[in-house]
């Protein structure tokens, strides 16, 4: 009689990876498991030896869908170990008892500890060949003591022989209870893979695989190549071996792309959702340095950086101190010599340049750092809030970190860690404690309070400035203002923060103009006087008042005086700059332009003799009027012809 399998109502998918000195039978393990041969390439099967990676599937007896990562050994190998591990969940840590602890041994359980892998189960394998039941306890109380202080202190230790089938059935046991012991896989967050392998396959095209970090992903969709940017559509998925329509987070999954080449996408490049990761040649960090380094790691080393399944050169910068001792965390700045795409909470591993040896590991807390000097005077502080802050801590300085730039909502979650439904709340509360302002409501870019505060200092001494040197004008309008800040912010951006710097009386309004609260607007009276008969003067020319030099010579004042009073006058609209010296009244240039718009009624265009003589003016107030116009876009003008434009408009 046939037994059934019963499947769990809450099996899971999950990625086991082994771990473990050279020739000690991870590979033949997993094949006594499985049932599949994870050694690829005929050198492996010539050298009797795994040099890259290797996947196994099968389904457990809770009908939980298991793959099998089965990583090389050799410490020449480690690069490509390292590829594997970044997909992990639980890991299953192979010590052949005829050998012990050996020196990858430990390097590999290092390195998963540093990557925080969840949990495990340790397998002593060959048992078969050893007589002596004293160096088997022997061999356990040394695997015992290489455990402690690790993910995996108390976890089982299992004797097991491939070649006997002993201790298979209890290792299966013990690898059915590592899902409860699994996190949720975290289908909230974007789709994420890394790619540990490319390749062709006739008929289909380009293949990638990898494990899904996060997320979930359709056939047919346009997903990402990180770090490149670069847009690659799905033609087909596969997981557990099996074609599929949708993949998620804790799978193994093949992905067959269209469009791209398996040169163009390679080990090491991710695949994920549009803006769910952030690029740059730099990083922030925290670094733990292992307790077994010989030496302190020195500022400015160089060093490999392996970061999902990416692996680039680099230098580290110690952001305190000159050096980091052995067993000792500080906050580091990564400077890579290529590309990095990541995001907040990416465990990474770091290795000697040479020779090659495992450093020490940790967690990228900013995957694209702000340039500013003022953050960087006080980063060390500001970094461990985000580091170890809860949400709400981490959430204000993620905003904090990016200046005055602030941070868009679609990237303030890869800053932060935080889901899209998680990040709305926090930004919510953070407004509603005022420490964040949000000021444009499409992107919903938000900046932290106390840069909102600087730029109302700049501002400050714009118009402190500009008070300075033109106290008969009542201040600065938002467009001038706004140029100020044009190179960072757009105009909605500009009138938001004006519109919260005038709330909390860092400005004043009045009308249209900006001032200072101290600000008492002065203006003379010969000024007053001045102005008034430059006006009369103006206004009699009719349509051609006389120009700067004869205007200034008329009311008595030297071309310094006459020009900022001229100017004081067109900031404040009661003159119309048409030239460099020559100007108009407001009303006389309304009066032109509806004749211009009664002509343009009854005719197609208007040249300029047309236009002298409609006016009876000369030639050169003439084409200095119609240069105006068509500056504001009120004609257009056509080789020697001026056609309507927004004077039509106007006028309806």
């Amino acid at each position: 009689m046939s037994s059934r399998k019963v499947v769990a109502p809450n099996s899971r998918p999950f990625v086991i990876g082994t771990s473990g000195h050279i020739d000690h039978g991870k590979t033949t393990l997993v094949k006594a498991l499985t049932g599949v041969d994870t050694d690829r390439w005929v050198e492996e099967k010539k050298r009797g030896i795994t040099i890259d990676l290797g996947f196994a599937h099968y389904e457990d007896e809770q009908g939980n869908q298991v793959a099998f990562v089965d990583v090389p050994g050799h410490e020449k190998f480690i690069h490509n170990m390292l590829a594997g591990a970044a997909g992990m969940d639980a890991v299953l840590l192979v010590v052949a008892v005829d050998e012990g602890v050996m020196p990858q041994t430990r390097e590999h359980l290092n390195i998963c500890n540093l990557l925080k892998i969840q949990t495990g189960v340790v397998a002593l394998t060959r048992i078969d060949l050893v007589e002596n039941p004293e160096m088997m306890e022997l061999c356990q109380e040394e695997v015992s003591e290489l455990l402690v202080g690790t993910f995996l202190e108390g976890t089982s230790v299992i004797p097991v022989s491939t070649a006997t089938g002993e201790g298979l059935d209890e290792l299966r046991e013990a690898l059915l209870k590592l899902p409860k012991q699994i996190q949720n896989p975290e289908t909230e967050k974007p789709f994420r893979l890394n790619v540990d392998r490319s390749f062709t396959v006739k008929g289909f095209g380009t293949v990638v695989t990898g494990t899904v970090l996060c997320g979930t992903l359709s056939q047919d969709e346009e997903i990402q190549q990180f770090p490149q940017h670069r847009s690659v559509r799905i033609r087909g998925l596969q997981a557990h071996g099996q074609g599929v329509k949708l993949v998620h987070a804790g799978q193994r999954a093949a992905l067959n792309l269209a469009g791209i080449t398996k040169e163009k996408i390679q080990r090491g490049d991710q695949l994920a959702k549009p803006e769910s990761l952030l690029t740059s040649y730099m990083l922030n960090a925290s670094l733990t340095l292992l307790e077994d380094v010989s030496a302190p790691l020195k500022n400015r080393t160089r060093v490999r950086l392996h970061l999902g399944s990416r692996e680039v050169f680099g230098r580290i910068v110690l952001l305190e101190g000159e050096s980091l001792s052995p067993g000792k965390t500080t906050l580091v700045q990564f400077r890579s010599e290529s590309l990095l795409s990541g995001r907040y909470g990416d465990r990474f591993i770091v290795r000697s340049y040479s020779p090659m040896f495992t450093l020490g590991g940790g967690v990228v807390v900013d995957p694209s750092p702000s340039k500013s000097r003022r953050v960087l005077q006080e980063l060390p502080e500001r970094l461990r809030r985000l580091h170890a802050g809860d949400e709400n801590v981490r959430s204000e300085e993620v905003i904090y970190l990016q200046s005055v730039r602030g941070v868009v909502e679609s990237e303030f979650s890869v800053r932060s860690g935080l889901s899209t439904k998680q990040s709305g709340k926090v930004l919510q509360l953070l407004q509603s404690q005022k420490k964040i302002l949000c000021v444009e409501s499409i992107t919903r870019r938000y900046l932290h309070i106390e840069h909102v505060e600087r730029i109302g200092n700049f501002l400050g001494k714009v118009l402190g400035k500009h008070h300075k040197k033109f106290p008969d004008r009542e201040g600065m309008t938002s467009s001038e203002l706004g140029g100020k800040l044009s190179l960072i912010f757009s105009g909605k951006e500009v009138e938001s923060l004006l519109k919260y710097l005038l709330k909390v009386g860092a400005l004043l309004q009045n009308n249209q103009y900006f001032s200072l609260a101290e600000h008492q607007q002065q203006v003379s009276q010969s000024q007053e006087d001045s102005l008034a008969y430059c006006l009369k003067l103006i206004r009699s020319g009719g349509f051609q008042p006389l120009r700067r030099t004869h205007l200034l010579e008329e009311l008595g004042l030297n071309e310094k005086d006459g020009v900022a009073m001229l100017k004081s006058a067109v900031h404040s609209k009661q003159l119309v700059r048409v030239a460099d010296d020559l100007h108009y009244d407001p009303e006389q240039i309304e009066t032109i332009l509806e004749s211009l718009r009664i002509y343009l009624d009854e005719n197609q265009n208007i040249t300029v003799i047309q236009f002298k003589e409609l006016l009876n003016i000369s030639r050169k107030h003439a084409i200095d009027l119609l240069e105006y116009f068509d500056s504001q876009r009120l004609t257009i003008r056509e080789e020697n012809h001026r056609i309507p434009a927004k004077i039509i408009a106007t006028n309806a």
